[in-house]
């Protein structure tokens, strides 16, 4: 077995402030702490990050661009909106329950009031394709005109509760689910 190549200083300050942030919170996460945790200077921190606010910035776009990539795993926009769509609903299953530790993070991120901004220019072609697939049937894509928090709550974070279950439910079972939310979401022609 080939082993892991050692992290770079600047993913071993990422991945210790992940640490720190699904231990503490963010408002506990002192720069001391994080420079024990990683083994690297303030220096160091500093010569990477000029500040806290700046590694939390850049572990949320980690983290977000591990999502994304997870969630479009096998995705072509060629392919049929049906069978995207249950393979979309196993890959975000099967991610979020391979990155608790990170899903913890990203959701505190998302309710501690941080901006949650993105590079909208660096977003990968096929996650835009997927977006306007995945759209209402007035906008060219293939779900019906419910409001897109509402199609949201039914499918994705069905998936992402079911995710931090427990119990891991067989792919037979989570396909079926899949389907039933897909009966529920599509445009009915």
């Amino acid at each position: 077995m080939v082993p892991k190549p050692k992290p770079s200083k600047r993913d071993s300050i990422l991945d210790a402030m992940l640490d720190l942030v699904v231990e503490r919170g963010f408002h506990d996460a002192p720069m001391s702490l994080l420079s024990k945790r990683s083994g690297a200077s303030p220096g160091v921190i500093y010569h990477y990050f000029g500040s806290k606010e700046q590694i939390i910035q850049a572990l949320y776009e980690r983290i977000r661009a591990l999502k994304i990539q997870a969630f479009l795993g096998g995705f072509s926009p060629d392919q049929d909106p049906h069978n995207t769509f249950l393979r979309g609903c196993l890959n975000i299953y099967n991610f979020y329950r391979k990155h608790k530790r990170e899903m913890r993070f990203y959701e505190q991120y998302e309710h501690a009031g941080f901006a949650c901004t993105h590079d909208a220019k660096q977003e990968d072609e096929r996650a835009k394709a997927y977006a306007r697939c995945f759209s209402s049937k007035s906008k060219g894509g293939v779900l019906n005109e419910w409001p897109a928090e509402v199609v949201q709550e039914m499918t994705l974070n069905l998936v992402i509760r079911l995710a931090s279950q427990p119990r891991k439910l067989p792919e037979p079972l989570l396909l079926e689910i899949a389907e039933g939310m897909w009966q529920i979401v599509k445009s009915k022609e």
